[in-house]
């Protein structure tokens, strides 16, 4: 993986650290898309990515989060403007359990550097639908 999108999700890690869903959003392009076991989310303005954000942050905070880790597990460069990279997280919690699971990225060169167009959390463990 190139050093500038590993640089991307460091800093898309470390907002999850602070458990700051404006930073995480900052990280993603509009529209654009989470897909997971549930079904797609569109998210087409600034307003509703961030209340998923801040809303995914605050159920990590009540859920014991303490920080999230990664690991590139697959990375393909499509031209110059685009890529997909697939991660292996850690999330572990303040009792020093972990969950793990993969999230794949298509990321897009945007103004101003590398947004998140698209996600798949394709391989999601029980930890934030423990209390849904």
């Amino acid at each position: 993986m190139p050093v500038e999108i590993s640089l991307f999700f460091d800093s898309y890690r470390d907002a999850f650290n602070r458990l700051d869903g404006h930073a995480v959003s900052a990280h993603y392009d509009l529209p654009t898309m989470i897909v997971d076991a549930r079904g797609n989310g569109v998210f087409a303005d600034a307003a509703a990515l961030d209340a998923n954000n801040i809303a995914l942050c605050q159920h990590y905070a009540g859920s014991g989060f303490a920080r999230a880790e990664f690991t590139e597990k697959f990375f393909q460069p499509q031209g110059e403007q685009f890529c997909v990279a697939d991660l292996a997280w850690t999330i572990t919690r303040h009792d020093g359990s972990m969950d793990h699971f993969n999230t794949g990225y298509t990321l897009a060169r945007r103004e101003g550097g590398w947004k998140i167009a698209a996600v798949t959390a394709w391989q999601e463990r029980p930890f934030w639908k423990e209390n849904e």
